[in-house]
């Protein structure tokens, strides 16, 4: 992993959810940390108060990802603030339920920008002004695990976009080395999804890995954490507790779905959901 060195960590999408995870999981490790948002400017502020009360450095930058000329913003603020970045974590994503062949251009374009378009441009920015000052880093993509061995019908412009990050990521590794090395997590199951209840994800948490439970989002980010360090280039990781051994048709948000009172009230907190 990084150094215990404070090294300066670029999380997109930090605000809520995973990536506010990972966040805090890097800050926790004394790393200072530019929280990206789209449009969860309060979320995000909040962090970056969260993280300076640790002691660390923080800031937040808002970014429009479908939009090449934010994203070369957004690296130029973080050389601004801090001189340097050392890990680019590519964990923001647009998540659209649609199916081929009846899925919206529309969508298709927007979803595409922020799942392969996005990433790419970031990391093609994060290399030029890594070159440009002769210093080295890291990039992380954060995948999907379904990409793996899960593929099915479901969010079918979602799936595109992170089916060619996953395959990118060697390819990167390839093009950006000396200056960026490039690896890859496939996270699966982590948090309720879209209009997932609590009550089902907890259902579905037992039911859809052979350890009837999920990893969680701090296990992905102890999982970038591993592969911030410098053995690792071109690697891919999957942090799912086996869900892509269960092969399926369907996404799991539709197919486990609790019926009224079948979890009995000693499983119904699994403790794996942060």
């Amino acid at each position: 992993m990084l150094s215990v060195e404070s090294k300066v960590v670029l999380v997109t999408g930090a605000a809520r959810r995973v990536g506010r995870t990972i966040a805090k999981w890097f800050a926790a490790r004394e790393h200072d940390v530019v929280v990206h948002y789209g449009s969860s400017a309060a979320d995000a502020q909040a962090l970056v108060e969260e993280i300076r009360a640790l002691g660390q450095r923080a800031i937040a930058v808002q970014a429009d990802l479908t939009d090449a000329g934010a994203i070369d913003a957004l690296i130029d603020e973080t050389y601004a603030e801090f001189g340097r970045l050392d890990l680019l974590v590519n964990c923001a994503s647009g998540f659209a339920q649609d199916r081929f062949p009846d899925f919206d251009v529309a969508t298709f374009d927007a979803s595409w920008a922020i799942n392969g378009r996005a990433p790419i441009l970031l990391a093609r920015a994060y290399c030029r002004s890594a070159r440009t000052r002769m210093q080295t880093g890291v990039v992380i993509n954060v995948v999907d695990q379904k990409v793996r061995n899960n593929f099915h019908a479901d969010h079918f412009t979602y799936t595109v976009g992170k089916a060619t990050l996953g395959n990118m990521t060697q390819m990167l590794a390839i093009s950006a080395a000396p200056t960026l090395r490039v690896n890859a997590v496939y996270p699966g199951l982590m948090l309720p999804s879209d209009v997932q209840t609590e009550q089902d994800f907890r259902y579905a948490s037992r039911r859809a890995t052979p350890l009837a439970r999920v990893a969680s989002a701090e296990d992905l980010a102890a999982a970038i954490g591993l592969l911030a360090g410098p053995a690792y280039n071109g690697v891919d990781f999957v942090v799912d507790a086996g869900q892509n051994l269960r092969p399926v048709n369907t996404d799991v948000l539709y197919m486990y779905r609790d019926p009224a009172g079948d979890l009995p009230d000693d499983e119904s907190e699994s403790g794996d959901t942060p």
